[in-house]
C-alpha cells in the first residue's frame, strides 16, 4: 500500500467520524482547516475529491493561507472564513487566487482575498455566491465570471485592484446587492456582450469608470455611483440600462451617464447630477441613443425624448 493510498484512506475515516454515525451512508463532510498549522484548502479539496463524497461539504478556514485554490466540476461547496481568515497569491500574480471551474453552487463567505492575476475566476458555466467577502490588491480584476457562469455577490468589497473591481464576460451573469466596488485602476464593473447585471443599493465609489457596459443590459434599484474619475457610467453598443428606486450617479469626474451607438436609458426615481462634466449629467452621443423620462433626474443633458413617450407621459 503506497503512501498517498494511506493518506486518502485515513482521510475517509477522518471524514466518517467528522459526520458522525448514522443509519444511512455518508453524504457530507464538514471540515476545517486551519493555515496556521500548515494545512491547506488546496491539499483538502484533494482529498475531499479522492473519497467521491456528494455533499453538501463545508470547509471551515482559520488563519492565514497562502495558495491558489482550484475548484473544478464541484457541487455545493462551501468555504467559511473563521476569525478574519485570508487567503493571499502564491503563484506571484499568475494564477487566480480562487479559481472556480465546471461548478455548481460553490460559497466563499467571509473571506479577505489577496492578490493574484484575479482575485475570484468564477468560468465554464459555474454557479459562485460570493458572502461578505473583501477581494483586494489583484494585479487584475477583481472578481472575473466568464464563460456563461453566474454569480452572487452579496455584501462585499471589491477594492484597490488594478483592473476592474469585477467583470462580467459575454453571455455572463452578476447579481450584486450592498456591495461596494471602490478604489479600482479601470472600472468598476465592466460589462461584455450579451452580459446581464442586476444591482440592489450596491455602491460604485471612486473607480477610473463606475460602469461600463458593451452590448449587454443592465438595472440599478438604488445606489450610489460617485467620485469616478471619468464618467459614472458609459453604455456602448446597443446596451440598456434602467436606473430604479432612488439610484444617484453624482460627483463623477466625466458625465454622469455616457450613450453611444443605439444605447437605451431609463430612468424611475433616479438621479443624474453634479457630474463635472462641463455641462452634462446624461450625455447621447451619437448614434441613434434613446433614453425615457431623462427629465425626472435633475440633472443637465442633450438627450431628446420620443414625442410619443412625452405624449404618453401627458395623458397620465
Amino acid at each position: 500500500m503506497n503512501f498517498k493510498f494511506k493518506i486518502v484512506r485515513i482521510f475517509a475515516f477522518v471524514l466518517l467520524v467528522a459526520i458522525g454515525a448514522t443509519s444511512r451512508p455518508a453524504e457530507a463532510a464538514a471540515l476545517t482547516v486551519n493555515c496556521d498549522k500548515k494545512q491547506t484548502i488546496h491539499e483538502t479539496l484533494k482529498l475531499l475529491d479522492a473519497v467521491h463524497l456528494p455533499g453538501p461539504h463545508t470547509l471551515s478556514v482559520v488563519g492565514s493561507c497562502r495558495e491558489n485554490i482550484l475548484i473544478h466540476s464541484a457541487d455545493r461547496l462551501t468555504l467559511i472564513a473563521k476569525n478574519g481568515a485570508s487567503i493571499t497569491d502564491h503563484s506571484g500574480g499568475a494564477l487566480a487566487v480562487v479559481d472556480i471551474e465546471d461548478s455548481h453552487s460553490v460559497t466563499l463567505q467571509g473571506f479577505t482575498i489577496n492578490g493574484g492575476s484575479a482575485g475570484v475566476s468564477c468560468g465554464a458555466s459555474s454557479v459562485c455566491h460570493l458572502t461578505g467577502n473583501a477581494v483586494q490588491d489583484v494585479l487584475g480584476v477583481g472578481v472575473n465570471v466568464s464563460s456563461g457562469s453566474h454569480a452572487f455577490l452579496e455584501s462585499n468589497v471589491i477594492q484597490n485592484n488594478a483592473g476592474a473591481g469585477a467583470i462580467a464576460g459575454d453571455g455572463s451573469q452578476m447579481f450584486s446587492s450592498n456591495d461596494v466596488f471602490q478604489n479600482n485602476a479601470t472600472q468598476g464593473v465592466n460589462l461584455g456582450a450579451g452580459a446581464y447585471f442586476v444591482a440592489s443599493n450596491s455602491s460604485f465609489l471612486n473607480n477610473g469608470i463606475g460602469i461600463v457596459a458593451s452590448a449587454s443590459n443592465l438595472l440599478l434599484h438604488g445606489g450610489t455611483i460617485s467620485g469616478s474619475i471619468g464618467n459614472g457610467m458609459t453604455l456602448l453598443a446597443d446596451s440598456t440600462a434602467i436606473f430604479r428606486d432612488g439610484t444617484a450617479v453624482t460627483g463623477n469626474g466625466g458625465e454622469g451617464v455616457h450613450l453611444e451607438d443605439a444605447s437605451f436609458a431609463g430612468f424611475q426615481n433616479a438621479t443624474v447630477t453634479g457630474n463635472n462634466s462641463g455641462g452634462l449629467d446624461v450625455d447621447c452621443a451619437p448614434q441613434f441613443t434613446i433614453t425615457h423620462f431623462v427629465d425626472r433626474t435633475g440633472g443637465v443633458t442633450n438627450c431628446k425624448e420620443p414625442s410619443s413617450a412625452a405624449q404618453r407621459e401627458s395623458r397620465k
